[in-house]
């Protein structure tokens, strides 16, 4: 018979260990009578929501170590999504543009508008026509509006230290009576 059989235990050498643990944790003494068990380990022991105190502050530090950890992540995450709304937005105006810059560019390809516009802001004539000029008088010259007075501006306080240094008062300052002169 080999050892480990003689002392009655398993291939991990904690069989009656086990069964000894079992009967105490019964209330049951091995030697036979009845065990009466302490309390004072758990309630000397503090608890917070249900874990002992260890736990409990190994379960914060993990908790605020994934925080920490999805913080920045997060932080990326809706800047990065703010500045796409943006840059959409942005391409949407462009593309409005776009769109009024190539309506505007047939526009100018048009024989007609081309030759309204040289019209109006060329004063161009079509072969065969007769310009005619009308001139009304004040129109040609508008009148000059009046000049508008402008605010004085009190000079900066180095220029008016300057010129109080530079030219003395041209009076005599009073003397208090009593002081010599």
């Amino acid at each position: 018979m080999t050892e480990r059989r003689a002392r009655a235990t398993s291939p991990t050498g904690r069989g009656a260990q086990r069964s000894t643990r079992a009967t105490r944790a019964r209330g049951v003494s091995v030697r036979g009578g009845p065990r009466t068990t302490t309390k004072t380990t758990k309630s000397a022991e503090r608890s917070v929501l249900g874990l002992s105190t260890g736990r409990a502050v190994l379960l914060a530090a993990v908790l605020c170590a994934l925080a920490l950890t999805l913080a920045v992540p997060m932080r990326t995450y809706f800047s990065q999504r703010s500045e796409a709304t943006q840059l959409a937005q942005q391409r949407r105006q462009l593309e409005s543009d776009l769109a009024q810059l190539r309506d505007r560019r047939a526009q100018q390809q048009d024989p007609a508008y081309i030759r309204s516009e040289a019209r109006d802001r060329l004063r161009l004539v079509m072969p065969g026509e007769t310009p005619y000029i009308v001139q009304v008088p004040g129109i040609e010259h508008p009148a000059v509006p009046a000049p508008v007075p402008q605010e004085h501006t009190p000079a900066p306080w180095y220029t008016q230290l300057w010129h109080s240094l530079a030219n003395p008062p041209s009076t005599p300052v009073p003397t208090p009576e009593g002081m010599p002169r």
